[in-house]
């Protein structure tokens, strides 16, 4: 499994799903430590119906101490790219962006694995600037539409970057038990 998604859209039986974060994030906003919401770039797909700031009162609603856009984790791998591809030499990478893309090469290609840039995801970007902005008790709970992502917020090479990952499908269905 490389977390893609691609069987639990496919299945026909319904058997396969996806693994619900929303009890473990419940339990983080009952504690005592603020929680950050991490939100994806794509959610006003997500929540079409509503304009950025009512999504981010809605998170707030929610219990959530801060609610950030993973766009800026973004532009900060975006730079460091640019500065890594601008390095002398012919490497050539491939992006760690996403997840689902890192696990296939890491199982099926172990011998490319070399090859992925040196260079951390959005996500993971974006948690460190939280926590240095907001402090190190912070919980950082990213919210997106990938599921690949769950499995990196708790991979064990960056496990304190991010507490918890929630579709957004999870994260309208909180909102909703919420009401």
């Amino acid at each position: 499994c490389i977390g893609c998604g691609n069987c639990v859209q496919i299945c026909g039986q319904h058997a396969k799903h996806v693994y619900d974060s929303t009890a473990h994030v419940l339990s983080l906003l009952a504690e005592e430590a603020p929680v950050a919401a991490i939100i994806a770039p794509s959610f006003p797909a997500a929540f079409n119906d509503l304009e950025a700031e009512e999504v981010v009162g809605l998170f707030r609603a929610m219990g959530f101490s801060y609610v950030c856009e993973v766009a800026f984790g973004a532009d900060l791998v975006a730079e460091r790219y640019r500065r890594l591809l601008s390095e002398p030499g012919d490497k050539r990478y491939i992006a760690t962006t996403c997840p689902a893309i890192v696990a296939y090469i890491e199982r099926f290609y172990p011998d490319l694995v070399p090859a992925l840039a040196p260079v951390v995801s959005p996500m993971v970007a974006e948690a460190r600037v939280v926590r240095r902005v907001y402090g190190e008790d912070v919980k950082v709970v990213f919210v997106g539409p990938c599921i690949a992502k769950k499995e990196e917020a708790v991979a064990a090479e960056q496990s304190s970057e991010t507490d918890a990952a929630l579709t957004f499908e999870e994260a309208m269905n909180m909102a909703r038990d919420m009401k």
